[in-house]
């Protein structure tokens, strides 16, 4: 063979092999970032990038725990111990549902995951936070094709009491929210504002996300059979994709301004109804919306939700 023919081909196998080993990105950011006391939920934007010029696949599972992993550290590089609600989920023997995903040159896909849903979080201190994804599941072979993010810089300070399942941190304090017993329109005016003003805590306050969920058939049948454990995983899940908008993205897009039209409501049952306008280029649109809500405890409940286009402005 000539000299030249020999290199050239070996600068071919060369670039075939880097196009074959071309992984894509890994990023993680904090999604709604507030101030985290041991027990705090901590939501994380997980960002799948792929900057290679070929098309790259990975298998992401209904139990993201299968094809994701986190792993917190503190300053000395001591590794924090997994979440009890994690071990149980590896330990499980149900069988593992998952779809392929395609993501072509320069594209990404996100969602957002709860590392307290991974790692045990009890304790304050400095600590960093990784995320790992495994394209091919988790399993003997999954080191060898994971992908790695960046690192992350958390900060868990002492003192605030783990926040109970009713109760929530208001933004940016360790101030405790819990539901106040006023009147639908005003729940429903609060739930809107806390979304302008991007406060998650606030917004969720109000809002039953498992009758949410169990609106959509699929979910609400495989909620059903479901353990309360696993109940209780579907519903945080489905918190984080509402918060990623990936579902119900009509309740959880943020309006310019609302006005409350009408307020009907008995002893356990009301709806209110809501004009919203949404800010574009050079133009509003006008939705209205009409809100169910249920009375349990003598506090007024979102349970669904109807919205109708009324044009623009």
């Amino acid at each position: 063979m000539h000299p030249n023919r020999g290199v050239l081909a070996a600068l071919v196998a060369a670039l075939c092999l880097s196009a074959a080993a071309a992984q894509a990105e890994l990023t993680i950011s904090f999604f709604d970032k507030a101030v985290y006391t041991p027990g705090s939920d901590v939501y994380v934007k997980v960002t799948v990038r792929n900057g290679s010029p070929s098309t790259w696949r990975f298998k992401l599972a209904d139990e993201k725990r299968l094809s994701v992993g986190f792993e917190v550290r503190s300053l000395a590089n001591r590794r924090l111990e997994a979440s009890d609600s994690w071990k149980r989920a590896m330990s499980s023997s149900s069988p593992a549902y998952y779809r392929e995903l395609a993501i072509q040159p320069g594209e990404e896909y996100s969602f957002v995951e709860n590392v307290a849903d991974y790692v045990a979080l009890s304790e304050p201190g400095a600590f960093f936070v990784t995320c790992t994804l495994y394209p091919e599941l988790t399993g003997r072979t999954a080191e060898s094709s994971a992908v790695r993010s960046n690192a992350l810089s958390l900060s868990i300070r002492p003192g605030a009491p783990t926040p109970a399942v009713a109760e929530t941190f208001a933004a940016g304090t360790a101030e405790i929210l819990k539901a106040e017993r006023v009147g639908p329109d005003e729940v429903v005016a609060r739930t809107i504002r806390a979304r302008q003003k991007g406060r998650w805590n606030e917004f969720f306050l109000y809002i039953d996300v498992e009758s949410l969920l169990k609106a959509n058939s699929d979910k609400s049948r495989s909620y059903d059979r479901e353990s309360d454990d696993g109940r209780r995983r579907m519903i945080e899940a489905y918190k984080a994709d509402l918060m990623a908008s990936v579902v119900d993205a009509d309740i959880v897009v943020v309006p310019s301004s609302f006005e409350i039209l009408e307020t009907r409501y008995g002893a356990s049952y009301g709806t209110v109804r809501v004009t919203q306008k949404f800010d574009y280029d050079g133009f509003k649109i006008i939705k209205e919306y009409t809100y169910e809500l249920e009375r349990r405890d003598d506090i007024w409940y979102i349970v669904a939700y109807t919205v109708r286009n009324k044009g623009t402005e």
